[in-house]
């Protein structure tokens, strides 16, 4: 019987910590493993680390491509997946010992879809936990936490059984894909475990955070793109929920409208999204908590919204951060 986790890890550029992410999969407690490593062009040494490893471990099976991005590798990884099991890893984070063998026995224990456990921020000099309470959510109860619990679109902190994404890849093109992923696992009543257990390691790099204007430009972009869409899918598919990922857009639209990363491009596109959302659903008003920075995001001029992101922006602490 497959028992296999089939581990998709897209590569790219990270010579100096791949090393540390593959021996904290391959020196797991669960053995039946599927290691998929995808690597994404890289133009550094991560490719040739891939190999070695490969060479030595029979378990690791290497795709070397053109460079497409990170949803185009984890695409590659998800159409080579024979496993019963799915996991993800981004190949500059390590997960904690033992986490595999714990986490599928919680799976078949409670014949849940999906494990998720709790993960910790690595930074240069100091760590920090991000705690989960323990819970069981069936139904709907899960998909609904996605609006208030960004760790919900997460990929790499939870183990799932396969059969939750056949037929579902993502979609490419994007600097983020998380959020136009994960959501649809559960469009369908799932049972999801929550555990307090540290399973993974996610390490603060100042390159993912800060990047260049373009790069941050297109982020925000892609926040008010990934929720929109989501928004839509789940109102379409699961009506009862529509009022939830309402406010979810909303929250959004004014969460983005801070990011120190916007361009004069990317706050028109809020402010026009927000315009739109108010012609076509006025009658859905929005929650007291949002009003404020909802009007503030309305009414004030785009080139002073953008004098503020650029000042926070400059005085933005990244010093603690990886490189």
């Amino acid at each position: 019987m497959n028992e296999t986790i089939s581990v998709i890890v897209p590569v790219y550029n990270v010579a100096d910590y791949l090393p540390q992410c593959l021996e904290s999969i391959l020196n797991q407690d669960y053995g039946d493993l599927q290691v998929l490593l995808i690597d994404d062009g890289s133009t550094d040494d991560s490719g040739a680390i891939c190999d070695q490893f490969a060479a030595q471990d029979s378990r690791i099976q290497v795709i070397h491509q053109k460079n497409g991005g990170a949803a185009s590798a984890k695409n590659a990884g998800l159409r080579a997946a024979t496993g019963k099991y799915l996991s993800f890893v981004d190949s500059d984070d390590y997960l904690e010992p033992g986490v595999y063998g714990f986490l599928v026995k919680t799976l078949e224990e409670t014949r849940a879809d999906a494990v998720q456990g709790a993960f910790r921020e690595v930074y240069r000099s100091r760590t920090e936990a991000k705690p989960l309470k323990p819970e069981t959510l069936e139904g709907f109860d899960y998909l609904l936490r996605f609006p208030k619990d960004f760790t919900c679109a997460l990929l790499w902190n939870k183990l799932y059984r396969r059969e939750l994404f056949n037929g579902v890849f993502f979609e490419e093109g994007h600097k983020i894909d998380d959020e136009y992923f994960t959501y649809q696992g559960f469009l369908q009543p799932r049972k999801v475990v929550c555990t307090d257990r540290v399973i993974y390691n996610y390490r603060k790099r100042a390159s993912s955070v800060m990047g260049s204007p373009a790069s941050a430009e297109q982020r925000i972009l892609d926040g008010l793109d990934s929720t929109a869409k989501r928004r839509q899918k789940v109102c379409a598919q699961v009506p009862a929920l529509s009022r939830a990922f309402d406010e979810n857009y909303l929250d959004a639209l004014w969460y983005l409208s801070g990011n120190t990363g916007n361009t004069e491009r990317s706050l028109k596109a809020l402010k026009s999204g927000l315009r739109e959302y108010l012609c076509r659903f006025g009658n859905r008003f929005p929650p007291r908590y949002l009003w404020k920075g909802l009007l503030r995001l309305l009414t004030t001029p785009t080139d002073a919204l953008l004098a503020d992101c650029q000042s926070r922006r400059k005085t933005a602490d990244i010093e603690n951060f990886f490189p």
